[in-house]
């Protein structure tokens, strides 16, 4: 029973995970944020800006899909922690 909980956790975070990345993508680029942390990412990375600039759009996806990842796996945590304090005062 426990390994079908831990494979629905996973299932439930990779698609809340890459909803939530599909939903970001499509906002418009002037979202500020959005710049602003690939650049950061980038040079935390040690990666130019200037000089590589066509790795601007693939970074940012990549920020955008394992950002989005953490929030959904800190939901289904939070959902887990909220269904095992609902079974417990029923």
């Amino acid at each position: 029973m426990k390994w079908v909980r831990y494979g629905v956790n996973i299932i439930a975070t990779l698609v809340l995970g890459l909803l939530l990345s599909r939903w970001i993508d499509g906002l418009p680029y002037e979202f500020p944020v959005l710049p602003a942390s690939i650049a950061f990412v980038m040079r935390a990375l040690g990666m130019d800006t200037i000089r590589n600039a066509d790795d601007i759009e693939t970074v940012g996806l990549l920020v955008i899909i394992a950002a989005s990842m953490l929030v959904a796996a800190v939901l289904v945590w939070l959902a887990n922690i909220a269904l095992r304090r609902w079974r417990a005062a029923a």
